[in-house]
This record gives structure tokens, C-alpha cells and sequence, in this order.
């Protein structure tokens, strides 16, 4: 499913980002911050969904739909605006739905459920990781490559750590143990850093690694984790834990210690 998101305002933009990667993480979601990009993004890529703001520089977003259903008459029209007048010449248009601001992954969903021309789309996240014995990424089912051991076991890592912030030298002493943090190291980290996103974006991957300003963390929401179903109480996840976990990683002992705590609690 191809989705077209148009927002000028640049957090809005973010949030409505935010929720369809939630709701549709396999989606292929174009961002357009202006009329003329989203109409030429129209034009390349059949889009099955725009949502459009309606107060827009140039041209507003009921303008724009009815030039984005010439382009594609069978198009689903989502309205995401902070004004509610406009409902009527939605109605006119034949939307398929009409969000009120501040955007959320659940009003996001109910639109996508309910689309006027319904479109077949997976809810499954296109991000498969296990953990459970060695430590594997597959993308649309396929295995990941990682170019370099460090850039994998980077991401090892700050799956471990379950969507909280790992700071530069954290990260490094998870790779090198004791030794020092000196320039050397902070240099051949960002190497590796930038190994790891690189080998993601090559694999249409731009949203897993998130950074702040603590450090870079996983984005949680869009990957389907076997040690994460298991702490979600997942049956065939916890049936999977055999005792093993990231298995060529010696800092992985620990999170072994507590998933079999969790196990004899369970059983």
C-alpha cells in the first residue's frame, strides 16, 4: 500500500508519520511538506491513500484532492486538519475519512479499516528479529547482512535494551569491554554506527535506529520481536525460550537470567 501524507507544518507532519508507521509499518509512506511535491509524488506512484491537511500555502487540500482524484479516481481521501468546516466539501469529494488534529495512531487505524475503496494491506511489521539462540534481522522475510560484526551487534544491543537510550559510551564498552573510551574508539564507533544505517536504509529501512539526545535507541513499534512477545506474554514466544538468548554475546547472559525468572513465574 503506497500512502501520501501532506502536512506543511513540520511537527504535524512528524506525528502523522509517526502513527502510520505504527498502524502500517509495511506501508511505503511519501511525505510532502507542499502541493507541487505531493501532485509529482501522485504522478510517479499510484498512491492508494493521501492524507492531506487543508490549510496549505499555494493551493489548500481540497483543492489538491480533487486534482489527486484526476490523477487516481479510485484514491482514499483522509482529511488530517485542526478545522472542522470543511466536512461538508469533504462530503462533496466522496473522502473516506476525516481526522481531527492532534493526528493518532488509533484514528489512523480506524481509517485504514474502513477506507472508502478498501485496499488489501498487512498489519504485519515488514521487521522480523530473533533472539532466542544467535541474534537474526530479516526485512520482508529476507535475512539482513551486516557488513560489519560491531554494526550488528550494535543493533544487538540496543534491541536488548528494549527501546531505551544507549548512550556513545555505553555502546562502546559493550563492544570493547574495559579498554578505554579514548578518540580512537568514539572515531571507530561512529564508523560502525554508521555501517549499521547504512545496511538498514540499503534495505528500505530508514526508521528503525531513532536518536536523542541521551544516544540512539530501537524503534520498538516497528519491529516483531520474539523476546518482546515473550515479556508480552506471547504463548509461542515463551514456548520458543529454550534458555537461549543472543547466544555470541557475553553481555546477553544477563537478560538470560531474568527471561528464565519470568519463565518460573510463568510456569
Amino acid at each position: 500500500m503506497n500512502i501520501l501524507a501532506l502536512d506543511d507544518e513540520f511537527y504535524a507532519l512528524e506525528l502523522l508519520k509517526s502513527a502510520l508507521h505504527e498502524v502500517a509499518g509495511e506501508a511505503a509512506v511519501y511525505l510532502c511538506r507542499d502541493v507541487q511535491s505531493a501532485l509529482r509524488t501522485a504522478r510517479e506512484i499510484k498512491i492508494d491513500v493521501a492524507f492531506l491537511d487543508i490549510h496549505m500555502p499555494e493551493k489548500n487540500g481540497i483543492e489538491l484532492a480533487r486534482d489527486l482524484k484526476m490523477i487516481n479516481p479510485k484514491i482514499n481521501i483522509i482529511f488530517a486538519t485542526g478545522f472542522s468546516e470543511y466536512m461538508k466539501e469533504g462530503i462533496d469529494l466522496r473522502m473516506s475519512g476525516y481526522i481531527m488534529k492532534p493526528v493518532t495512531p488509533e484514528a489512523v487505524r480506524t481509517e485504514l479499516e474502513n477506507l472508502r475503496n478498501p485496499i488489501e494491506w498487512k498489519s504485519e511489521k515488514r521487521i522480523k528479529i530473533l533472539t532466542f539462540g544467535n541474534f537474526e534481522v530479516f526485512v520482508d522475510g529476507n535475512p539482513v547482512k551486516f557488513d560489519r560484526k560491531q554494526a550488528k551487534e550494535i543493533l544487538a544491543y540496543l534491541v536488548d535494551k528494549r527501546g531505551t537510550s544507549a548512550t556513545y559510551p555505553e555502546l562502546a564498552s559493550t563492544l570493547w569491554e574495559d579498554e578505554e573510551y579514548d578518540r580512537t574508539k568514539q572515531k571507530n564507533l561512529q564508523v560502525y554506527i554508521a555501517s549499521l544505517v547504512k545496511t538498514l536504509n540499503s534495505v528500505g529501512i530508514n526508521d528503525l535506529i531513532l536518536k536523542n539526545r541521551q544516544g540512539i535507541l530501537v524503534n520498538t513499534r516497528i519491529v516483531d520481536c520474539d523476546y518482546y512477545r515473550f515479556l508480552e506474554g506471547d504463548v509461542k514466544a515463551i514456548n520458543s525460550f529454550t534458555g537461549q538468548y543472543m547466544s555470541a554475546y557475553s553481555w546477553a547472559e544477563f537478560t538470560v537470567g531474568y527471561l528464565e525468572n519470568q519463565l518460573q513465574k510463568i510456569r
